[in-house]
Protein backbone atom coordinates (compact mmCIF):
# COMPACT_ATOMS: atom_id res chain seq x y z
CA UNK A 1 0.00 0.00 0.00
CA UNK A 2 1.17 3.10 -0.88
CA UNK A 3 0.77 6.74 1.15
CA UNK A 4 1.71 10.49 0.25
CA UNK A 5 2.85 12.03 3.20
CA UNK A 6 -0.36 14.06 3.15
CA UNK A 7 -2.03 10.59 3.80
CA UNK A 8 -0.05 10.11 6.58
CA UNK A 9 -0.83 13.17 7.99
CA UNK A 10 -4.57 12.30 7.75
CA UNK A 11 -4.27 8.99 9.64
CA UNK A 12 -2.48 10.56 12.52
CA UNK A 13 -3.10 13.51 12.63
CA UNK A 14 1.04 14.69 13.05
CA UNK A 15 1.98 17.28 10.32
CA UNK A 16 3.49 16.40 7.11
CA UNK A 17 6.73 18.84 8.27
CA UNK A 18 6.63 16.60 11.47
CA UNK A 19 7.05 13.42 9.62
CA UNK A 20 9.11 15.17 7.71
CA UNK A 21 11.56 16.45 9.66
CA UNK A 22 11.41 13.40 11.36
CA UNK A 23 13.01 11.29 8.07
CA UNK A 24 15.40 14.11 7.98
CA UNK A 25 16.91 13.80 11.47
CA UNK A 26 16.46 9.67 11.96
CA UNK A 27 15.90 7.92 8.94
CA UNK A 28 13.07 6.50 10.51
CA UNK A 29 10.80 5.61 7.56
CA UNK A 30 11.66 4.30 3.92
CA UNK A 31 10.23 5.68 1.40
CA UNK A 32 10.53 5.79 -2.23
CA UNK A 33 10.29 8.76 -5.22
CA UNK A 34 7.95 7.89 -8.01
CA UNK A 35 8.72 8.85 -11.15
CA UNK A 36 6.39 12.05 -11.26
CA UNK A 37 8.67 13.35 -8.19
CA UNK A 38 6.12 12.56 -5.28
CA UNK A 39 7.92 10.62 -2.33
CA UNK A 40 5.26 7.12 -1.51
CA UNK A 41 5.43 5.78 1.83
CA UNK A 42 4.46 2.07 2.25
CA UNK A 43 2.54 0.43 4.80
CA UNK A 44 5.32 -0.42 7.00
CA UNK A 45 6.17 3.62 7.29
CA UNK A 46 2.54 3.80 8.70
CA UNK A 47 2.78 1.23 11.22
CA UNK A 48 6.01 2.77 12.24
CA UNK A 49 4.67 5.87 12.56
CA UNK A 50 1.30 4.78 14.25
CA UNK A 51 4.10 2.81 16.99
CA UNK A 52 5.42 6.54 17.28
CA UNK A 53 2.51 8.21 18.21
CA UNK A 54 1.49 5.75 20.65
CA UNK A 55 4.84 5.73 22.79
CA UNK A 56 4.51 9.59 22.28
CA UNK A 57 0.96 9.33 23.98
CA UNK A 58 2.18 6.91 26.73
CA UNK A 59 4.62 9.48 27.81
CA UNK A 60 7.48 8.23 26.24
CA UNK A 61 10.03 10.66 25.01
CA UNK A 62 11.01 11.09 21.51
CA UNK A 63 14.48 10.43 21.54
CA UNK A 64 14.09 7.38 23.15
CA UNK A 65 11.37 5.82 20.71
CA UNK A 66 13.55 6.84 18.10
CA UNK A 67 16.45 5.71 19.49
CA UNK A 68 14.27 1.54 19.42
CA UNK A 69 15.27 1.76 15.68
CA UNK A 70 12.54 1.14 12.67
CA UNK A 71 12.46 -2.54 13.12
CA UNK A 72 11.89 -2.86 16.79
CA UNK A 73 9.10 -0.50 16.17
CA UNK A 74 7.58 -2.59 13.33
CA UNK A 75 7.76 -5.96 15.71
CA UNK A 76 6.22 -4.38 18.83
CA UNK A 77 2.94 -2.28 17.95
CA UNK A 78 0.37 -1.14 20.33
CA UNK A 79 -2.70 -2.55 20.30
CA UNK A 80 -2.52 -1.89 16.01
CA UNK A 81 -5.77 -1.77 14.01
CA UNK A 82 -5.35 -4.91 11.58
CA UNK A 83 -3.78 -7.95 11.55
CA UNK A 84 -1.15 -8.68 8.77
CA UNK A 85 -3.99 -10.89 6.61
CA UNK A 86 -6.59 -7.57 6.97
CA UNK A 87 -3.94 -5.11 5.81
CA UNK A 88 -3.74 -7.67 2.77
CA UNK A 89 -7.43 -7.90 2.60
CA UNK A 90 -7.47 -3.66 2.19
CA UNK A 91 -4.91 -3.78 -0.35
CA UNK A 92 -7.08 -6.67 -3.09
CA UNK A 93 -10.07 -3.84 -2.01
CA UNK A 94 -7.90 -0.66 -3.02
CA UNK A 95 -6.35 -2.68 -6.34
CA UNK A 96 -9.87 -3.93 -7.17
CA UNK A 97 -8.49 -7.37 -7.07
CA UNK A 98 -11.59 -8.85 -6.59
CA UNK A 99 -10.71 -12.17 -8.03
CA UNK A 100 -8.20 -12.89 -5.31
CA UNK A 101 -10.30 -11.73 -2.54
CA UNK A 102 -13.28 -14.11 -3.79
CA UNK A 103 -10.54 -16.85 -3.56
CA UNK A 104 -9.60 -16.03 -0.11
CA UNK A 105 -13.17 -15.62 1.30
CA UNK A 106 -14.24 -19.15 -0.58
CA UNK A 107 -10.86 -20.58 0.95
CA UNK A 108 -12.44 -19.45 4.26
CA UNK A 109 -15.50 -21.39 3.94
CA UNK A 110 -14.01 -25.19 3.64
CA UNK A 111 -15.09 -26.88 6.74
CA UNK A 112 -17.90 -24.71 7.52
CA UNK A 113 -21.54 -24.32 7.62
CA UNK A 114 -22.89 -21.45 5.37
CA UNK A 115 -23.95 -19.83 8.57
CA UNK A 116 -20.91 -19.85 10.56
CA UNK A 117 -18.87 -18.71 7.08
CA UNK A 118 -21.24 -16.14 6.94
CA UNK A 119 -20.68 -14.76 10.15
CA UNK A 120 -17.06 -16.06 11.14
CA UNK A 121 -16.05 -14.62 7.64
CA UNK A 122 -18.19 -12.45 5.44
CA UNK A 123 -19.53 -10.52 8.13
CA UNK A 124 -15.89 -9.42 10.15
CA UNK A 125 -14.62 -8.68 6.52
CA UNK A 126 -17.51 -6.03 5.94
CA UNK A 127 -16.52 -4.76 9.86
CA UNK A 128 -13.05 -4.49 8.91
CA UNK A 129 -13.41 -2.24 5.74
CA UNK A 130 -16.07 -0.05 7.69
CA UNK A 131 -12.98 0.46 10.32
CA UNK A 132 -10.72 0.89 7.21
CA UNK A 133 -13.00 3.72 5.81
CA UNK A 134 -13.12 5.35 9.04
CA UNK A 135 -9.22 5.24 9.41
CA UNK A 136 -8.74 6.54 5.97
CA UNK A 137 -7.16 3.73 4.03
CA UNK A 138 -10.40 2.86 2.38
CA UNK A 139 -11.95 5.95 0.49
CA UNK A 140 -15.51 6.29 -0.12
CA UNK A 141 -15.38 5.43 -4.00
CA UNK A 142 -13.29 1.98 -2.80
CA UNK A 143 -15.83 1.28 -0.22
CA UNK A 144 -19.04 1.46 -2.69
CA UNK A 145 -17.07 -0.41 -5.20
CA UNK A 146 -16.09 -3.40 -2.37
CA UNK A 147 -20.01 -3.44 -1.71
CA UNK A 148 -21.30 -3.74 -4.97
CA UNK A 149 -19.16 -6.23 -5.57
CA UNK A 150 -19.85 -7.97 -2.30
CA UNK A 151 -23.90 -7.78 -3.11
CA UNK A 152 -23.16 -9.98 -6.55
CA UNK A 153 -21.25 -12.51 -4.33
CA UNK A 154 -23.13 -13.05 -1.89
CA UNK A 155 -26.29 -13.76 -3.88
CA UNK A 156 -23.57 -15.94 -6.80
CA UNK A 157 -22.89 -17.95 -3.31
CA UNK A 158 -26.66 -18.65 -2.49
CA UNK A 159 -27.16 -19.90 -5.81
CA UNK A 160 -25.92 -23.86 -4.48
CA UNK A 161 -29.17 -23.77 -2.92
CA UNK A 162 -32.54 -24.45 -4.49
CA UNK A 163 -34.57 -21.37 -5.04
CA UNK A 164 -37.42 -21.57 -2.65
CA UNK A 165 -41.09 -23.47 -4.62
CA UNK A 166 -42.93 -20.79 -2.65
CA UNK A 167 -42.04 -17.56 -0.40
CA UNK A 168 -43.61 -16.71 2.83
CA UNK A 169 -40.70 -15.34 4.73
CA UNK A 170 -39.70 -11.26 3.58
CA UNK A 171 -36.31 -9.97 4.08
CA UNK A 172 -35.73 -5.97 4.10
CA UNK A 173 -33.88 -2.84 5.51
CA UNK A 174 -36.10 -0.16 7.69
CA UNK A 175 -37.65 2.36 5.31
CA UNK A 176 -35.29 4.57 4.02
CA UNK A 177 -32.29 2.75 5.62
CA UNK A 178 -29.96 2.10 2.64
CA UNK A 179 -27.34 -0.78 4.49
CA UNK A 180 -28.62 -3.36 2.55
CA UNK A 181 -25.47 -5.93 2.74
CA UNK A 182 -26.68 -6.71 6.60
CA UNK A 183 -30.14 -7.85 5.80
CA UNK A 184 -28.62 -9.52 2.72
CA UNK A 185 -26.32 -11.94 4.76
CA UNK A 186 -29.67 -12.77 6.59
CA UNK A 187 -31.39 -13.82 3.37
CA UNK A 188 -28.45 -15.85 2.63
CA UNK A 189 -28.01 -17.92 5.76
CA UNK A 190 -32.13 -18.29 5.69
CA UNK A 191 -31.64 -19.26 2.07
CA UNK A 192 -29.39 -21.74 2.82
CA UNK A 193 -31.28 -23.65 5.51
CA UNK A 194 -34.24 -23.91 2.97
CA UNK A 195 -36.44 -21.51 4.07
CA UNK A 196 -39.28 -19.81 1.66
CA UNK A 197 -37.42 -16.70 1.47
CA UNK A 198 -36.95 -12.95 -0.51
CA UNK A 199 -34.58 -10.42 -0.36
CA UNK A 200 -36.10 -6.86 -1.31
CA UNK A 201 -33.81 -4.20 0.09
CA UNK A 202 -34.61 -0.79 1.10
CA UNK A 203 -38.30 -0.83 0.35
CA UNK A 204 -40.49 2.57 0.92
CA UNK A 205 -42.92 2.09 3.84
CA UNK A 206 -46.11 1.95 1.50
CA UNK A 207 -44.34 -0.38 -0.76
CA UNK A 208 -43.19 -2.92 1.80
CA UNK A 209 -47.07 -2.41 3.18
CA UNK A 210 -47.94 -2.95 -0.36
CA UNK A 211 -45.72 -6.21 -0.79
CA UNK A 212 -46.80 -7.95 2.52
CA UNK A 213 -50.61 -7.28 1.47
CA UNK A 214 -50.29 -8.60 -2.08
CA UNK A 215 -48.32 -12.03 -0.96
CA UNK A 216 -48.93 -14.80 1.55
CA UNK A 217 -45.95 -13.81 4.13
CA UNK A 218 -45.73 -15.14 7.44
CA UNK A 219 -43.00 -13.76 8.56
CA UNK A 220 -40.60 -10.52 7.63
CA UNK A 221 -37.08 -9.95 9.35
CA UNK A 222 -36.52 -5.67 9.47
CA UNK A 223 -32.71 -4.71 9.34
CA UNK A 224 -31.69 -1.38 11.26
CA UNK A 225 -28.21 -0.60 10.81
CA UNK A 226 -29.25 3.53 11.13
CA UNK A 227 -30.41 4.05 14.71
CA UNK A 228 -34.04 4.33 14.68
CA UNK A 229 -35.89 5.34 18.41
CA UNK A 230 -38.23 2.30 20.09
CA UNK A 231 -41.21 4.22 19.14
CA UNK A 232 -40.61 4.21 15.24
CA UNK A 233 -40.11 0.48 15.54
CA UNK A 234 -43.54 -0.30 17.14
CA UNK A 235 -44.84 2.47 15.07
CA UNK A 236 -44.24 -0.06 12.19
CA UNK A 237 -44.41 -3.21 13.79
CA UNK A 238 -47.95 -1.74 14.36
CA UNK A 239 -48.70 -0.80 10.70
CA UNK A 240 -47.30 -4.07 9.29
CA UNK A 241 -49.71 -5.70 11.70
CA UNK A 242 -52.52 -4.14 10.83
CA UNK A 243 -51.60 -5.13 7.09
CA UNK A 244 -51.06 -8.53 7.65
CA UNK A 245 -52.33 -9.54 11.68
CA UNK A 246 -50.56 -13.47 12.48
CA UNK A 247 -47.63 -11.82 10.85
CA UNK A 248 -44.14 -12.60 12.48
CA UNK A 249 -42.12 -9.44 12.78
CA UNK A 250 -38.73 -9.84 13.53
CA UNK A 251 -36.27 -7.05 14.22
CA UNK A 252 -32.39 -7.19 14.02
CA UNK A 253 -29.21 -4.86 13.27
CA UNK A 254 -26.53 -3.27 15.06
CA UNK A 255 -28.75 -0.13 15.75
CA UNK A 256 -30.40 -2.58 18.34
CA UNK A 257 -29.55 -2.59 21.28
CA UNK A 258 -29.86 -6.38 23.51
CA UNK A 259 -32.58 -5.03 25.71
CA UNK A 260 -34.56 -3.50 22.43
CA UNK A 261 -33.65 -6.71 20.64
CA UNK A 262 -35.35 -8.50 24.10
CA UNK A 263 -38.01 -6.28 24.26
CA UNK A 264 -39.25 -6.74 20.54
CA UNK A 265 -38.76 -10.23 20.38
CA UNK A 266 -41.19 -10.86 23.14
CA UNK A 267 -43.78 -9.00 21.33
CA UNK A 268 -43.46 -10.85 18.19
CA UNK A 269 -43.26 -14.05 19.75
CA UNK A 270 -40.36 -14.72 17.47
CA UNK A 271 -38.48 -17.71 16.19
CA UNK A 272 -35.25 -18.93 18.87
CA UNK A 273 -32.12 -17.22 17.48
CA UNK A 274 -30.47 -20.52 15.88
CA UNK A 275 -33.59 -19.97 13.30
CA UNK A 276 -33.97 -16.38 13.51
CA UNK A 277 -30.97 -14.91 13.28
CA UNK A 278 -32.17 -12.15 15.43
CA UNK A 279 -28.57 -10.49 15.28
CA UNK A 280 -29.10 -8.90 11.96
CA UNK A 281 -25.19 -8.34 10.86
CA UNK A 282 -24.09 -4.80 9.21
Amino acid sequence: MKFLIKDLSRMTSFSPARIRKWQERYRIFEPTQGSNGYWYYTNEDYLVLRSIQQRLAMGQKLNMVMGLGREFLLANLINDEFTQTEWKLIQLIKDSNYEMLENHLYVEKKGKTYGSWVRGTLQPLLQMVGRAWETGFISIAEEHALSRWFHGFVLQSVKAYPAPSAIDWLVVTYPGDPHELGALMHYAILRSRGKKVRFAGDLPREELIRELRSGNYKRASISVIMPQSREKLEGLRADLLATTPELQVYFGGNAIGASDKRELKVANNSLDDKENSNSVAN
